[in-house]
């Protein structure tokens, strides 16, 4: 096994921890924002919205490593979350919801001419839907899922 794999399949519930701590301060900063629009905790919003984007991908990564799944490097992030999900990581309306969040994170990210129009389809998404997630995972001794609550 190729020191990537090995990685990928030792840190998978770490970046599991990572998620869900992330999500949570996510949520507090929605909160905050909700209540006092102040810039900086605007941009910790967005920040948090971010690294919870990238640790969902990560996650969705090594979950197709762990299974003996092929990726490469040029693999999108939908693509990445699309396969999980086909292999069991997570149904469909969490992958549905998870590749909303990766799509408007690329957009905010690289389409920096819509960029206001991206905050505030990143901060609908955040005020409606993030602020209401939770995410966990659920063990068997075959098999590792994602779960969710929302609304």
């Amino acid at each position: 096994m190729s020191p990537y794999y090995k990685y990928k399949k030792e840190k998978f519930l770490e970046k599991y921890k990572s998620a869900y701590n992330t999500l949570e301060d996510l949520k507090y900063t929605i909160t905050e924002y909700k209540s006092n629009k102040n810039r900086i905790v605007k941009r910790a919003m967005f920040a948090f919205f971010q690294d919870f984007s990238e640790y969902i991908i990560d996650m969705c990564e090594s979950y197709i490593v762990i299974n003996n799944g092929k990726i490469n490097s040029s693999t999108s992030a939908t693509k990445l979350i699309e396969t999980a999900s086909e292999m069991g990581f997570f149904d469909k309306n969490l992958k549905n919801y998870l590749s909303l969040a990766v799509k408007l994170r690329n957009r905010y990210t690289h389409d920096y001419y819509i960029r206001e129009e991206c905050e505030k389809q990143i901060e609908e998404f955040c005020f409606n839907e993030l602020a209401y997630l939770e995410i966990f995972l659920e063990e068997s001794k075959d098999s590792v899922v994602l779960k969710y609550k929302s609304r």
